[in-house]
């Protein structure tokens, strides 16, 4: 049996704060850049042993934008941001399972 690959299609900037991806599936999500901050799973941001946050969401700056966005391979992104982290490796499943996007749209 053949699993199929969730890859990206595109990601386009939509503001300052937003950048929006087309899933190779028909999906669209926005993501607001300070939520995929909140959820950085870098080392210095998330501590796999406790399992716990190691920065407050309040910590992070509501208005933060990234400086680059870049591929890993075909499974992943990392982004650096302006304010805070720059070593986090977004993997495709984690994008699409945060509860940070704020709008889903299908495009079939």
């Amino acid at each position: 049996m053949t699993q199929n690959l969730l890859l990206i299609k595109t990601i386009k900037q939509k503001d300052n704060h937003t950048l929006s991806i087309d899933w190779s599936d028909g999906i669209s999500l926005d993501y607001r850049l300070s939520d995929l901050q909140c959820n950085c799973p870098c080392a210095g941001c998330y501590d796999v042993n406790t399992k716990t946050r190691r920065k407050d969401a309040k910590q992070v700056d509501v208005n933060v934008r990234a400086i680059r966005i870049s591929n890993v391979g075909r499974y992943a992104l990392r982004i650096e941001f302006t304010n805070g982290c720059t070593m986090g490796i977004y993997h495709y499943k984690l994008l699409r399972n945060l509860n940070a996007p704020i709008k889903k749209t299908s495009h079939e």
